[in-house]
């Protein structure tokens, strides 16, 4: 059995012998993808586009957003905007300065919605464990009452 896919990856890499590049997801660019971000692989100009507005239209306060989904994508969006921005800046990637201007840009705005955004879950963490507390004070003073 391992022989038999042993055999068909040889053939396969056998076939074609040069690395296709992977694409970014933008209709009508044939770019090559260097950030991933929701399942779809964007180019340069096109990862930096997309998260600024994104970024725009993100909440700094999670309580103002209608559902839990949408506070948990937007959750997950930021981190990935900070993962990804956070690799690509590297020099290595021989971005040039103005792109790798805008990707510290988008790493500092992603990361301060982050952290402005936990400080206002763990306020609203902290009033529900202090509201349950006066709950369970009241029911234990109406109780022994």
């Amino acid at each position: 059995m391992e022989e038999e896919i042993l055999e068909q990856r040889k053939s396969s890499e056998g076939t074609d012998s040069r690395k296709k590049w992977i694409r970014c997801d933008t209709p009508n660019c044939g770019n090559p993808a260097v950030g991933l971000l929701a399942l779809r692989f964007y180019c340069i100009g096109h990862f930096i586009s997309h998260c600024y507005e994104k970024l725009e239209r993100c909440n700094a306060n999670p309580l103002r957003e209608s559902e839990v989904v949408d506070s948990v994508a937007v959750d997950r969006f930021l981190q990935q905007c900070v993962a990804q921005a956070s690799e690509l800046v590297r020099p290595i990637r021989g971005l040039d300065n103005l792109d790798r201007a805008r990707l510290f840009d988008i790493f500092l705005w992603a990361s301060d919605l982050v952290a402005k955004r936990t400080v206002f879950k763990a306020a609203e963490t902290q009033q529900r464990a202090e509201s349950n507390l006066n709950a369970a004070e009241l029911v234990r003073k109406t109780g022994a009452d």
